[in-house]
């Protein structure tokens, strides 16, 4: 193990702190000076399954993730049985010794599928279906195992309760002392977590003590980081990116209905109504701030969003997939009525409820298409959580511009993953303010004599208009005259025309790395920063790799796009999805078919190493297609 590039899983049940040990961890080594980057990986009951966060630290930038893991740390049986094949040689397996008397067939927690899985990989190892075999399976693929007394070790410190109450903060207190992170980083780590919780700070801090104490005494100290001073960063995750974005961005109004993982974004909104330091509104921001409201469905919630947006007010919603499939209608008359709404599309594996706590990009072609009809929207996507931010300001911008749907679309993935960003700058997007046309009587809202098909926008109470579902003439009264029909439709599409032609490229497209490559990787979303990772990996192999990242899907950037992959020695299309959904869309575009994949679809997070393991295989010639399938 490098003390100086560390990749940690910390699991458990669901329900029992793995996620404030994750914070403790991410914190400590963010205060000791080094880059983190983690992923949340939890299952969709409430209490009691396995859940895990995945966790990368070095000491130069990280974006990514790998696997195998240097330390794995358990904090039930079933972590064991179900990262066992996440190690390899010298890696670290912390757990409560107490686990080795646990049997496969107690884990009642573990589906019955992975139950499977497991026993058929401890028979074919002639192991038994015993936490032991599990061990055994774990030191022949060379893992070292520290078997640490949870129980009796806290026994001294922990007064308030049981101490099964703090076996989180122990085992990433452990875990910092084994990574070489001093004792100071960690306890100020629990200090931020539990801010003024007096009592709580107490007995972690303690327990903390003890750690580092047992750690000492048994040897498990690893080789001391120098604490590197940095910049103050904030630690923030892509639901976190988003509120924050759309605060900056001038948002009033927000809608919900609860939807995993869309919901996050709307909580951190109501708890967090005081952002208005993140803007340059100031006192104006402090009296009007954010509504945000939980609807009772999503119909409601896109429904109201909408109405707020006609009153002038920058208004969004906040959804999933069975959620935005409730949208549609409403989409649909948003698009008719050119009404400036946001809606933030969290991805996650469907279809149906499908996977709904993990990872997936296979909403992409339901966005560009859905709602009946043909009318304009904008559709884009983000890939790192400092893009989460700008790209919610420009959402609210491209919506109240160009006077239609936008959809900013953001995978589980990267809505739960956590990264260190150094600056937040509310100047960074510049703030397209909307001119109201003052006159009243005689308002053409959707007037035609426009060269772009941008009319002058109404507001209720300031202008009066009519609005339908129907198709309507400039002052918003119904019409099936065919002629008005004709210049409606080609008035709102001319809007998408003019955006093409105003959004700067690198709004839509960016590419990395170097013209001339032996690969090129074409991805999008929370793929961003792992390829970025994975072409530094490829370089030291003598692989040149570069990647062309798509932000925007509509409208596409289709001639540089084309242009730039006509002189692509080999093409490799990156996607969490099973269909290779934005290949799909390049080949509409520009008539490029895409022969390459690397595709994932079980619903984790992809990694570094996997990336770099399939652009090999491709190259060599082994195969086309490669689907990835790490993850527990």
């Amino acid at each position: 193990m490098s003390d100086l590039d560390v990749g940690i899983v910390i699991g458990g049940p669901q329900g029992g702190g793995i996620d404030t040990s994750a914070n403790m961890i991410v914190r400590a080594f963010a205060l000791a000076g080094l880059e983190v980057f983690s992923v949340r990986e939890f299952h969709s009951n409430i209490k009691g399954r396995h859940s895990y966060v995945h966790i990368r630290a070095r000491d130069s930038v990280v974006r990514s993730l790998r696997y195998p893991v240097d330390i794995l740390v358990a904090l039930d049986p079933d972590t064991l049985f179900e990262h066992y094949s996440d190690v390899s040689s010298g890696s670290l397996v912390i757990y409560d010794s107490q686990f080795e008397s646990s049997d496969l067939a107690q884990a009642r927690m573990i589906m019955r599928d992975t139950q499977r899985h497991i026993a058929e990989h401890l028979e074919k190892h002639n192991q038994p279906k015993t936490i032991k075999g599990v061990l055994e399976v774990m030191k022949e693929a060379g893992a070292k195992l520290v078997p640490v007394p949870f129980d009796l070790t806290l026994v001294e410190v922990v007064k308030d309760g049981p101490t099964t109450r703090y076996f989180n903060t122990f085992g990433a207190a452990i875990t910092m002392s084994i990574s070489g992170i001093d004792r100071e980083s960690m306890e100020e780590a629990i200090k931020l977590v539990f801010g003024n919780k007096e009592n709580v700070v107490k007995t972690n801090l303690a327990v903390v003590g003890k750690a580092y104490e047992y750690c000492e005494s048994n040897r498990l100290v690893g080789r001391k980081i120098e604490k590197t001073r940095r910049k103050p960063r904030y630690i923030i995750t892509g639901n976190d990116g988003a509120a924050i974005g759309k605060t900056m961005g001038g948002l009033r109004f927000q809608t919900y209905y609860p939807i995993t993982p869309a919901s996050d974004e709307s909580t951190i909104l109501e708890e967090h109504e005081d952002l208005k330091w993140l803007t340059t509104e100031g006192d104006d921001l402090a009296k009007g701030g954010v509504v945000v409201v939980q609807t009772e469905d999503e119909i409601s919630a896109i429904a109201m969003a909408s109405g707020a947006a006609l009153t002038g007010a920058r208004s969004s919603t906040a959804t999933s997939g069975p959620g935005f499939a409730l949208m549609a209608e409403a989409i649909s008359f948003a698009g008719m009525d050119e009404i400036p709404i946001v809606i933030t599309f969290y991805q996650r594996g469907g279809p149906s409820t499908g996977l709904p706590t993990r990872n997936g990009q296979s909403d992409l072609l339901f966005a560009l298409h859905t709602g009946h009809g043909e009318f304009p929207r904008i559709v884009i996507s983000s890939g790192d959580v400092e893009e989460t931010i700008y790209d919610s300001m420009n959402a609210l911008n491209y919506a109240h511009k160009y006077q239609l749907p936008v959809i900013h679309l953001i995978d589980k993935n990267l809505a739960n993953t956590t990264e260190l960003v150094e600056k937040i700058d509310p100047r960074k997007v510049k703030l397209f303010v909307q001119r109201i046309e003052p006159k009243n009587e005689g308002f053409k809202r959707f007037n035609i004599d426009t060269k772009n098909g941008i009319s002058n926008f109404g507001v209720f109470g300031k202008n009066l208009f009519w609005l339908t579902g129907d198709e309507h003439d400039e002052l918003g009264h119904v019409t099936e005259d065919p002629a008005m029909r004709d210049i409606q439709m080609e008035k709102r599409f001319r809007k998408i025309e003019f955006a093409s032609r105003e959004i700067p490229l690198e709004e839509k497209v960016m590419v990395f790395g170097p013209k001339k490559a032996d690969v090129t990787i074409i991805t999008w979303g929370s793929q961003k920063g792992l390829v970025l990772d994975a072409m530094e990996t490829l370089k030291s192999a003598g692989i040149n790799a570069n990647m062309l990242y798509l932000k925007m899907f509509e409208p596409f950037p289709s001639e540089f796009v084309a242009e730039f992959l006509s002189t692509a020695k080999t093409v490799v299309d990156l996607e969490s999805n099973m269909t290779g959904q934005a290949a799909q869309v390049i080949k509409a575009n520009t008539g490029i078919n895409i022969e390459n994949y690397i595709l994932k679809y079980n619903g984790r997070h992809i990694t570094e190493d996997e990336v770099v393991n399939g652009v090999k295989s491709i190259l060599s010639g082994k195969e086309k297609k490669v689907v990835l399938t790490n993850g527990a």
